[in-house]
């Protein structure tokens, strides 16, 4: 049995406009970064509403512009101590769930480090309000055929089969935005039996049993394209992750790794624009390509996941990347060198098509 969990996480949400104003090349600006309150048994998740601006058309890296397109939005499942999450989108702040079905419709869930895309937004994300997103987990079977205001209702009860967690506040014009949208539900819901000595290198620094780390990444995948080149980004979902370099490791005997994003912080994608160093042909054979994770002040490698875990985790098939097409790289689970143990996963990847 589990307990409820009201927490409002953290919120990070990143765009090119924060990007251009401090001349870098990552992007952090769809949401403001808010703290995470105090678990509570009690109550309706309530506290202090993340909000920001929406994602704008000129970022950094010299001025490049992002093409425009139809709004997509791409979700992923980083909650690293649960198998799979189901998600309440509501209007904030009135939305009681009432006659709200949770997404996805299958009561399975999402599995934890698989993206879907939400197609059409409506009517799952509210048309014309701000909208807090729920997270829920545990025993998924229990939530079939209940709206979410009766499975949030279920979750506060004592010892119920699911723990909920209230995310940030998105503000409305996320949701109109001419952007390739991309929502990472991050860090530890909490529940039974889920505290162990490791626990904040699994969850984040911040994380108990009574405070879990529940929260929100939200950024904008770059739509930008070469011709003959493989287009790459990285975002980073992983709240027990520090600051990190990512590198990509050719097959070849002696090859050198390529850094794809330097000084990547938590709630961060990068760089911008994409990196486009390679060509299909210079990949070479998927299979032997790995994903390494730098410490940026000690250049040592602190983790390494090889490409074929990374595809395994992703609906993107080996023959589908191809030069001309641009795809994101998300980091997702405990922080490097954790080995996955306790009731958490281990930092992997998910690779996207930024322009689904």
């Amino acid at each position: 049995m589990l307990h409820r969990v009201l927490s409002i996480g953290w919120a990070c949400c990143a765009g090119p406009l924060l990007a251009a104003a401090a001349g870098c090349t990552q992007d952090h600006d769809l949401l403001a970064r808010d703290p995470p309150s105090a678990a509570s048994t009690s109550g309706s998740g309530g506290g202090p509403d993340a909000t920001g601006s929406g994602a704008t058309t000129t970022g950094a890296g010299g001025g490049a512009v992002e093409p425009p397109g139809p709004t997509e939005l791409t979700v992923v499942n980083g909650v690293s101590d649960h198998d799979a999450i189901r998600i309440c989108f509501l209007a904030h702040p009135d939305g009681t769930g009432a006659g709200v079905a949770p997404w996805p419709s299958a009561a399975a869930g999402l599995e934890f480090a698989r993206a879907e895309g939400v197609e059409p937004l409506a009517p799952t994300i509210p048309e014309g309000a701000s909208v807090r997103a729920h997270a829920i987990a545990g025993d998924l079977r229990a939530t079939e055929g209940l709206d979410c205001a009766e499975i949030l209702a279920l979750a506060a009860e004592p010892g119920a089969p699911v723990v909920a967690a209230a995310l940030p506040v998105l503000p409305a014009s996320v949701f109109t935005e001419e952007r390739s949208l991309l929502l990472v539900a991050t860090g530890c819901l909490g529940g039974e039996g889920h505290t162990h000595e490791s626990e904040k290198q699994a969850c984040g620094d911040a994380y108990t049993i009574d405070t879990p780390t529940a929260g929100l990444v939200a950024v904008a995948m770059s739509r930008r394209t070469t011709f003959e080149r493989v287009g790459l980004q990285v975002a980073h979902a992983s709240a027990a992750t520090p600051v990190v370099d990512v590198q990509l490791t050719l097959g070849q005997s002696g090859a050198s790794g390529l850094t794809l994003a330097q000084a990547l912080s938590f709630g961060a994608i990068a760089p911008f624009p994409p990196f486009t160093g390679l060509a299909r042909d210079d990949l070479g054979a998927l299979e032997q390509l790995t994903v390494e994770t730098y410490d940026p002040i000690e250049a040592k490698v602190t983790a390494s996941v090889p490409m074929d875990e990374i595809l395994a985790n992703s609906d993107v098939t080996a023959t589908s990347i191809a030069d001309g097409e641009g795809f994101v790289l998300v980091a997702v689970g405990a922080a490097p060198g954790t080995a996955r143990g306790g009731f958490w996963r281990a930092l992997t990847y998910t690779l996207l098509r930024a322009d689904p």
